[in-house]
């Protein structure tokens, strides 16, 4: 995942496109995450996932922060610079991905 972001680093910043990454861990768990994935990202603790749950993508009692599987591993919410959704991708796992949605935007 995180090669999409890091392969993608000056296209994101030439559009003022700024990423963050949600975990539901504490954050020790979140600086290793980083640390192994040398994320080029802001991690964001989401202990509860209340912010997952408010976008309808996770839920409390699920095992992991997706909570179906089948609406992807690693969903993205795009957001402008007034709070409003303009663009969500339920699986963002490929670098191709990533390069499209920046490129959408």
């Amino acid at each position: 995942m995180a090669l999409g972001y890091q392969e993608n680093a000056q296209k994101l910043r030439s559009k003022n496109i700024v990423v963050y990454g949600m975990n539901d861990k504490d954050s020790k768990a979140a600086r290793e995450w980083i640390e192994t994935e040398n994320l080029p990202f802001t991690i964001l603790l989401d202990v509860n996932r209340e912010v997952g749950i408010s976008f309808g993508i996770a839920d409390s009692s699920s095992d992991r922060y997706v909570a179906n599987s089948a609406d992807g591993r690693r969903p993205a919410v795009a957001i402008d610079e007034f709070g409003r959704i303009i663009a969500w991708e339920p699986d963002m796992n490929k670098v191709g991905q990533i390069h499209d949605l920046i490129e959408r935007m």
